[in-house]
């Protein structure tokens, strides 16, 4: 805790001796520095709203997955998705020598079919 607030003090007058620089002629420090106290002052605007209309903020919800929650399923319980079969994808089968596109890959009908 002591050195997360020896950070922050340090961080803090770092920030100030920045604009002291800032003021005295470096004024190319001037957007690098607007741009977080900005982003504070929209922060803070956004805190003070929330409590000025009861918002309150909510709490965090760890759900434990189902996954590790549930026991594996046996082998008595019947098939699973994954266990049914589905359909296989069509096999490409060599290419016809006299294809008028000269292609190097054969050519697989997408519903299934044989190769065009």
């Amino acid at each position: 805790m002591r050195f997360t607030r020896a950070v922050m003090v340090f961080v803090a007058l770092f920030y100030v001796f920045l604009w002291v620089l800032d003021l005295n002629g470096m004024t190319s420090l001037t957007p690098v520095l607007v741009v977080p106290a900005v982003l504070a002052v929209l922060v803070a605007f956004g805190v003070w709203l929330n409590n000025f209309m009861g918002i309150t903020p909510r709490s965090p919800k760890f759900v434990e997955p189902e996954a590790a929650a549930a026991p594996a399923p046996s082998s008595t319980q019947g098939p699973t998705p994954t266990d049914v079969d589905a359909p296989s994808p069509p096999k490409a089968t060599p290419r016809d020598p006299g294809s008028s596109d000269g292609s190097a890959h054969p050519r697989v009908d997408p519903h299934g079919g044989p190769p065009a």
